[in-house]
């Protein structure tokens, strides 16, 4: 068994990291349930915190490169961070995508999708704190890729709902397809949850 060095700094930098991802989810979750000015301002904050967890990347990369020994191999840690950089830039996507078309109510399913996503990074958050016993966090991994099944599941639906004509008792045919590109915005973001699982999978292996 390897010992990892006493500095804790790359996992405290992570865990920050993390927490910039929570924080992302919660206001998408608040934005989709808004409209108009509110839905503008949430936006704006999601922008203001993709910034941040560039920021927070940039300081992980930096403290990687910068330190004679890692806990852990320095490609995977780098993985790592852009990985978690990538969930909040792809939670920044949809909000962007509803900014832009201007989407109206969402149909449950899309409603469903953002509650599966949110849980995703409240899975993360935790576990990235724990990474220091990364051989512990099987479960994460696991529930993180359930969940994007069920995301997967969920945007099939949105698109059923679609070519059955669903939509359109409550909306017209431009919220269909607004509603249709945030379920498949809202799968990609659960996609960079799941590969975000598959690094630290890989650390833990590797750990063995």
């Amino acid at each position: 068994m390897r010992l990892l060095p006493r500095d804790s700094a790359i996992f405290d930098d992570v865990t920050a990291l993390a927490e910039h991802v929570v924080v992302g989810a919660d206001v998408l979750v608040r934005m989709l349930g808004e409209d108009g000015a509110d839905r503008s301002d949430l936006a704006d904050r999601l922008v203001a915190v993709e910034r941040a967890a560039d920021d927070a990347t940039r300081l992980v990369v930096r403290r990687v490169t910068s330190s004679f020994v890692t806990p852990y191999d320095r490609r995977d840690l780098v993985a790592l961070a852009h990985g978690l950089d990538d969930c909040v830039d792809a939670l920044a996507e949809v909000a962007a995508v509803v900014m832009a078309t201007g989407v109206g109510e969402l149909p449950a399913a899309v409603v469903e999708q953002v509650a599966l996503v949110q849980r995703q990074a409240e899975v993360t958050a935790p576990a990235m704190a724990r990474l220091r016993s990364v051989r512990d966090l099987v479960d994460y991994w696991v529930e993180v890729r359930r969940l994007e099944h069920e995301v997967g599941r969920t945007h099939l639906a949105v698109l059923a709902q679609v070519h059955r004509g669903g939509l359109r008792a409550t909306a017209d045919v431009l919220d269909a397809v607004a509603a249709t590109e945030v379920a498949s915005r809202l799968a990609a973001v659960a996609r960079a949850f799941e590969q975000v699982s598959r690094t630290v999978e890989t650390i833990a292996v590797q750990e063995a």
